[in-house]
């Protein structure tokens, strides 16, 4: 299948790339590195709202151009408009909150692929994705507290959820920088390599995913989000409800059949 073509006037903000049943989703905004804007938002909501109308849509690659993954909202754009600041901050952020809870609920594994940089509500796009991987010269920070914000991206409802509370107040109260390896040691990320190897690691685990049972994928992802929501028998009966929809599927045939015979499975998606 043709990939879309790679977007590259200096307005973009986002390019997307499809083949083989992988969106590759691509921050293309190096000189600003990354910051985030309205039309950084739109586009992030298009290229998802685009990956969501993929009929054959196996799993996503997020990942960014330039020195930073993102640094977070475009501090010159609200900068600009002080006088408004309340009005710039709803227009900005309730669309992106829109992109970001559409990227978690896509009914494929999304993989995001980080480097340098990565700030603020950017910080969203990790907290959305099922995996992460950072370079080793990744750095993470909230910063909202500087800029007298309470934070956006989704930090609040997914950090407690990944470190607890303590930590997760450490980060958005204080603003600490975490190293790369203090995120994987903290949690907050699955996999640090080198930066050089940082694309070639990012391509292998997204092809590994869009080989496997997606409709099961999708299930999983329900699962987990959904867990620390419902008390034991709601989250047995969702199982119950997953393991049922699994099996109507040709993959879950594909994988018990494949176990029997003791081959591998060959997935189709269906």
């Amino acid at each position: 299948m043709a990939g879309v073509a790679r977007v590259r006037d200096p307005a973009a903000r986002f390019a997307l790339e499809r083949s083989d049943g992988i969106a590759r989703i691509t921050l293309v905004r190096p000189d600003g590195r990354n910051a985030i804007d309205p039309a950084w938002v739109a586009a992030l909501g298009e290229a998802v709202d685009a990956c969501r109308a993929y009929g054959d849509l196996r799993a996503v690659l997020i990942a960014a151009d330039g020195p930073a993954f993102t640094v977070g909202g475009d501090v010159d754009h609200f900068a600009g408009s002080l006088a408004r600041l309340p009005d710039a901050l709803q227009e900005m952020i309730a669309p992106y909150h829109v992109a970001l809870a559409a990227l978690a609920e896509l009914p494929a594994p999304v993989v995001c692929a980080a480097h340098g940089g990565i700030g603020g509500g950017g910080l969203g796009l990790l907290w959305a994705a099922d995996v992460v991987l950072l370079a080793d010269d990744a750095k993470l920070a909230t910063g909202f507290a500087g800029l007298g914000l309470a934070g956006d991206g989704g930090s609040s409802w997914y950090l407690p959820r990944l470190l607890g509370l303590r930590r997760a107040t450490e980060l958005l109260l204080e603003g600490r920088v975490l190293s790369a390896a203090e995120a994987l040691d903290w949690g907050l990320v699955n996999r640090v390599v080198a930066r050089e190897a940082l694309a070639g690691e990012a391509e292998l685990t997204v092809a590994r995913l869009a080989a496997g049972p997606t409709r099961a994928y999708s299930e999983v992802r329900r699962l987990l989000r959904g867990a620390l929501d419902v008390d034991l028998r709601a989250g047995l009966d969702a199982e119950l409800r997953a393991s049922v929809r699994c099996g109507e599927t040709a993959d879950a045939r594909e994988g018990m059949a494949a176990f029997a015979a003791r081959r591998a499975p060959r997935f189709t998606g269906g």
